[in-house]
């Protein structure tokens, strides 16, 4: 508990002496390692929802959730990511691999630190537009509050200063710790993901007969 409000005044007391237009790359920040390691996040937390998100896209997909399959090695295969689609009544899901790796901390940062725990997922996203068609992009995880919640950064939306927030369970606020994070690693914007109708969406996605199963 003391050691999750020291992070919290710490991360406060950034946006305070930072610049108020200026985002912090908190997942190149040496303080927050034992809170950046994808695998403890994953075995902690095996399926995360999101609950909203910095940027919109093009389909702006609801309902979003990454459910981890099995580990082996440095992967996950089968591997569920869920969504919606606004126009639609029931959800949907693609299976993918997820790979985690190891990010080593920038050149600058102070004293030479060294990564020695994954930090990074390695996977195909659900297509929302073109800018993710296919294509594999790393995902950095800025901070993990143990079973409850978790902040990850993609890069390839909004600059490099793209932020999703997580939650382990769907009917669950993020902790202070997550929204602190967030607020200083991502801003202001929380654009709503996860909707009131996503439970029963699910449970009507499950209640179907695709044929393939």
């Amino acid at each position: 508990m003391v050691k999750s409000s020291l992070i919290i005044l710490f991360a406060l007391l950034t946006c305070i002496i930072s610049d108020e237009n200026q985002l912090q790359k908190q997942e190149d920040d040496p303080a927050y390692k034992d809170h950046q390691n994808v695998e403890n996040m994953i075995t902690q937390q095996p399926t995360l929802y999101m609950r909203y998100r910095t940027y919109n896209t093009s389909k702006n997909y609801e309902c979003l959730y990454i459910k981890f399959g099995a580990k082996s090695g440095f992967t996950y295969p089968a591997t569920t990511l869920g969504y919606k689609v606004p126009t639609k009544d029931f959800a949907e899901k693609k299976e993918v691999t997820v790979a985690v790796k190891t990010t080593p901390y920038p050149k600058s940062t102070e004293e030479g630190a060294r990564r020695t725990a994954p930090n990074t997922l390695i996977y195909e996203k659900i297509s929302e537009d073109e800018s993710q068609e296919k294509t594999q992009h790393d995902y950095y995880l800025i901070y993990a509050d143990s079973t409850k919640c978790a902040v990850m950064r993609d890069s390839q939306r909004d600059g490099g200063y793209g932020c999703e927030m997580f939650v382990s369970d769907p009917s669950s606020q993020p902790s202070q710790s997550c929204e602190t994070l967030y607020l200083s690693s991502c801003g202001n914007v929380k654009n709503t993901v996860w909707k009131d109708d996503c439970n029963a969406a699910i449970q009507e996605e499950e209640s179907i007969d695709w044929g393939h199963k």
